[in-house]
């Protein structure tokens, strides 16, 4: 990786953390505010429980870039097109993408996608579609309200049977993405930054490796049996 390239995925590190942070720290209609709070609230459903969404998420970063020097752009028309449903290939859409200053125009630089929840394996199979064809690195963001033992398992499952389902996309193509799932109710997260040459390692064996976090929750607390490289934040820190 050259400079500007590993200055990027500090950068987003620390972006993702600072989310995680506010997320954490975020009040609903139904609390009170504390200093470190930020202005964004969550809603109440009619149902009276509390939402949160990845659209919390996507606002907290780019408040957060509203303070750096990178420049964004939000649903941004993909460079490739995509036939995902229909008959007839059209273009999609990044959720979020970070651009550089240079000369005289803008270079983009990532494309972020956020989740939340857990979506249906096709939902995250288009987004690991378009991360890998559109030749930049990525950042995935994902929003979890809650998390038992299984529910990063079964997640990272649904995560790795997408990549294998695009491995034909690959061609020679190296792949830089960050994956960071953040736990609300838990103030925990785990990020890692996922980066393979086709021309060095075998697919599935990365992905069996990458994805591997060990871990319990007891007295509602997530405590890690095996770290595997995986950078882990909670609020307690």
């Amino acid at each position: 990786m050259d400079i500007k390239a590993v200055e990027l995925v500090e950068d987003i590190f620390e972006i993702n953390r600072r989310i995680c942070s506010s997320l954490w720290d975020i009040a609903d209609v139904n609390s009170i505010s504390r200093g470190l709070s930020p202005r964004l609230i969550l809603p109440q459903k009619r149902n009276g429980d509390i939402r949160i969404s990845e659209q919390e998420a996507r606002i907290l970063y780019c408040g957060i870039l509203n303070n750096l020097n990178y420049y964004y752009s939000i649903e941004t028309p993909t460079v490739e097109v995509y036939k995902q449903t229909g008959s007839k290939p059209v273009s999609a859409s990044s959720d979020l993408s970070l651009y550089c200053e240079s000369n005289d125009h803008f270079d983009k630089v990532m494309n972020i996608e956020f989740k939340a929840h857990n979506p249906a394996q096709e939902q995250i199979r288009k987004d690991i579609e378009k991360l890998i064809r559109e030749r930049i690195p990525g950042n995935w963001f994902h929003l979890l309200k809650n998390a038992d033992s299984a529910t990063i398992p079964v997640l990272f499952g649904k995560i790795k049977n997408s990549l294998l389902q695009c491995e034909s996309l690959l061609g020679k193509t190296k792949l830089s993405f960050i994956f960071c799932f953040c736990v609300f109710k838990k103030s925990w997260a785990c990020m890692k930054h996922f980066r393979y040459n086709p021309e060095e390692k075998n697919f599935q064996q990365y992905l069996d490796t990458f994805f591997n976090l060990n871990y319990s929750v007891r007295a509602g607390k997530i405590e890690i049996e095996q770290v595997n490289d995986w950078n882990i934040l909670s609020k307690l820190q």
